[in-house]
């Protein structure tokens, strides 16, 4: 018996987990295949958009911001810039010290991902009344309230 279906044993909270994990289920395979298709994984994505917010930043900082060893962090970065997702840049001033930031193809990939969120919500949106939708939002806001 589902968690759902012990706390509200209703037809209306059956129906809604069902929604619910479809709707996760859908969104997540096509986020996987977005992020398979530039082979990442969503750590690898963080990264790579905090590099974009940040321009251009130390290993080290990168590795602090994330709580990641430098050694994972290195091995994490030579992938990405085999395929170049990120490319790194040794200081002038000093050669130890190595810069980080993302690549055209880097930044392509975020636009992709929050071009097919964008996407997605619009085509869900683009045949609701304006009260639908408000009504959609609004139960969508309070089911996060609740689970946070």
């Amino acid at each position: 018996m589902s968690t759902v279906n012990q706390i509200f044993p209703t037809p209306n909270a059956l129906r809604l987990e069902s929604v619910v994990n479809k709707l996760i289920l859908s969104l997540h395979k096509k986020k996987t295949s977005i992020l398979d298709s530039y082979k990442v994984t969503e750590m690898e994505v963080e990264i790579i958009a905090f590099l974009q917010e940040q321009e251009m930043q130390k290993m080290k900082e990168v590795g602090e911001h994330f709580n990641i060893k430098l050694s994972t962090l290195t091995s994490t970065i030579d992938k990405l810039e085999k395929n170049k997702l990120v490319k790194r840049k040794n200081s002038k001033e000093d050669r130890r010290v190595i810069y980080i930031r993302p690549t055209a193809k880097g930044i392509s990939l975020l636009h992709d991902l929050e071009a097919y969120t964008r996407d997605m919500a619009e085509e869900v949106t683009n045949d609701m009344k304006p009260n639908d939708y408000a009504i959609l939002l609004g139960g969508l806001e309070k089911m996060l309230k609740e689970i946070k």
